[in-house]
């Protein structure tokens, strides 16, 4: 499995994820119209200085979206996302990103502390938060609204010094 920028070309094979509402159950975005995704990866795919938005890739088959970022460029702090294609569920690679992530916004964006989000019914996000060195630190009510209905959000997170040693 391979993190790698995003092209142009990768709108049909994101729009796969990115419309299925099974997969966008827990987001805040989705599921995507075909407009929305174009959208997203034209964005995704430019350079930015404070962010990361990559496409996973499992040999050459796109597979899901990856994406770390500073929030506060002034207190070094950032943010952590993934989505994984819905047939691509429940082989490890979740978990294998969002490691992938993690070093990436310490060691690429110079971030000092990171932190994630998930809905509090997504038991595999939370193990895979988990699994990589975040802890769970509370609970924001009501943060999202998802198709219509107020929703609350874990949050979890870790200091570059938690994962030394």
């Amino acid at each position: 499995m391979t993190l790698t920028r995003f092209c142009e070309s990768d709108v049909e094979a994101v729009h796969t994820f990115a419309s299925d509402p099974v997969v966008c159950r827990y987001t805040g975005w989705g599921p995507n119209s075909l407009d929305e995704t174009r959208t997203f990866v034209a964005d995704a795919a430019q350079r930015h200085e404070d962010r990361y938005d990559l496409a996973i890739l499992h040999g050459d088959e796109l597979i899901g979206s990856a994406s770390v970022w500073t929030t506060i460029a002034a207190h070094q702090v950032g943010e952590l996302g993934y989505t994984i294609r819905r047939d691509r569920w429940g082989h490890g690679y979740a978990t294998e990103v969002a490691h992938l992530l993690v070093g990436l916004g310490f060691d690429q964006l110079g971030l000092r502390r990171l932190a994630a989000t998930c809905d509090p019914d997504n038991a595999a996000s939370i193990r895979v938060l988990e699994k990589v060195g975040l802890r769970r630190e509370g609970l924001l009510r009501g943060l999202y609204v998802v198709r219509g209905r107020q929703r609350d959000r874990l949050v979890f997170g870790c200091l570059r010094d938690d994962l030394a040693g």
